[in-house]
Formats: structure tokens, sequence, C-alpha cells
């Protein structure tokens, strides 16, 4: 299983240098809009927030208090 894993890491990460690559020289002919591979694999949700929320919710989780 540990041998599948590092196989599967090995195979990902050489779609990402060959598309990286393949993305390089699109963008040198002046196609910009071409997406890394690895952000079209990455299904993790975005965070929305402003940064005054982040830091709100750290503090709020942290149980910290602010003093003005």
């Amino acid at each position: 299983m540990v041998a599948r894993f590092i196989q599967e890491r090995e195979d990902l990460s050489y779609r990402i240098y060959t598309t990286d690559m393949l993305r390089t020289m699109a963008m040198g002919m002046k196609y910009q809009s071409v997406q890394r591979y690895a952000e079209l694999i990455d299904h993790a949700p975005k965070d929305e927030r402003s940064g005054e929320e982040i830091v709100a919710d750290v503090i709020q989780r942290c149980g910290l208090k602010v003093k003005p």
C-alpha cells in the first residue's frame, strides 16, 4: 500500500511537471488562459473570507481576548 502511494505521488509529480512545461510553452505563444494541472486536480474548497473575517475566526477559536 505504501509503495502504491509513493508510485502515485511520483506519477502525479511527473504529470504536474509535464503540464507545467507545456503551459510555459503555451504562454510563450501568448495563450494566457492555460491553467496548471495542479489547479485542475485541487479539489480543496477555496476560502472566500476577508482577512478581517479570518483573523476574527482565529481569535474566537483560540479564545483570545484582544485589547484595543
